[in-house]
């Protein structure tokens, strides 16, 4: 039967006293740690009970499942199983902790004395610290009855590395399968979608409005500014923007052809469309054909095996320049050129 659940577990803490602060790897690897863990779980007595907890994240015939499965043992020996379903607006992560605290649940509700040792075995090491620690915000109820029950019961955890074939953890794993390929209603909390699952769910609208948006408006850009293939992520800070401000001026007038050229002197009719100081005219590409700058050659950075000879292999050369701010830097320094200086 189902056991009614709160967003909330009495008064409990948010913070469980027990091995709040050790690493649940206990800095050993995956195959040590499982290792040991057969080792201890073998020498395990009837007054121990063990419960195993596994989250699934999977798509089923284009439908995406959220899932988990539990085995509780009594010594070696399997007592009760159970598996169930979330919300598909979930992560494994919220399986892995319901799967945990319906497991520990269950285990309580086999009439077995209260003085019994009882251990959730866990591959999640995420999940172990939410129980040990502060409650995350995701799956939090599921924490909290956590840390509820062990204020009142003999509860520890113990990480069982994931996939090493530790027979609780193949058991749960199966289960969480198992109940993917045919899901069951979600029912009480876990019906109700989580926190990551809802911040996933953000993240991609946010990302589809500003791709959106960004084709949108790069359809509209010259063939000059796409030619550079500049890459649109609001995410992290364009490298061009470390750059001294009088460089920074400079790629941002090459990107754009809007500055101190020939045709952009033209266009807006103005009288003094001076030249270049070795005579030629002011073109972006030109920068790289100079006299100023081919005298240097040697210290270009990104250097080509000869100078650039036509317009294309000028640009692809800038193309370069500009994709590496860094190195444009380098280069109006080696060459100490530039139209307006």
């Amino acid at each position: 039967r189902h056991i009614q659940e709160k967003s909330d577990y009495g008064q409990s803490p948010s913070e469980a006293t027990h091995g709040s602060r050790q690493d649940p790897t206990q800095g050993q690897g995956k195959d040590i740690a499982a290792q040991n863990f057969t080792i201890w779980w073998e020498s395990l007595g009837q007054e121990t009970i063990t419960v195993f907890s596994d989250g699934s994240e999977q798509q089923i015939n284009g439908t995406r499942v959220v899932t988990y499965g539990y085995a509780i043992y009594q010594g070696q020996a399997a007592v009760a199983t159970g598996q169930g379903s979330l919300n598909a607006l979930s992560h494994v992560f919220d399986a892995e902790a319901i799967g945990a605290c319906r497991g520990l649940k269950h285990a309580l509700q086999l009439s077995l004395p209260s003085q019994r040792e009882i251990v959730l075995c866990i591959d999640s090491t995420s999940v172990i610290w939410g129980i040990r620690g502060t409650a995350p915000t995701s799956s939090q109820w599921a924490f909290l009855q956590i840390h509820g029950a062990m204020e009142a019961y003999n509860v520890k955890t113990r990480w069982a590395p994931g996939h090493m074939k530790i027979v609780g953890n193949e058991l749960a794993d199966q289960l969480a399968d198992s109940e993917a390929k045919d899901p069951h209603q979600p029912y009480g909390m876990a019906a109700s979608p989580t926190r990551s699952g809802i911040r996933t769910v953000g993240r991609r609208l946010l990302e589809h409005t500003r791709d959106t948006w960004w084709q949108d408006k790069s359809s509209r850009l010259s063939a000059w500014y796409t030619q550079w293939q500049l890459p649109y992520d609001t995410r992290r800070t364009p490298a061009a923007l470390w750059l001294p401000r009088r460089i920074l001026a400079k790629v941002l007038m090459i990107r754009s052809t809007h500055g101190d050229f020939e045709w952009y002197h033209r266009k807006f009719n103005h009288e003094d469309t001076s030249k270049c100081l070795c005579g030629r005219p002011k073109t972006p590409e030109h920068l790289v054909f100079c006299k100023r700058a081919t005298t240097h050659f040697k210290k270009w950075p990104l250097r080509p095996i000869v100078p650039p000879r036509t317009r294309q292999e000028g640009l692809a050369y800038l193309a370069q320049l500009i994709d590496q701010p860094q190195e444009f830097e380098t280069f109006v320094k080696v060459t100490n050129s530039f139209y307006d200086e």
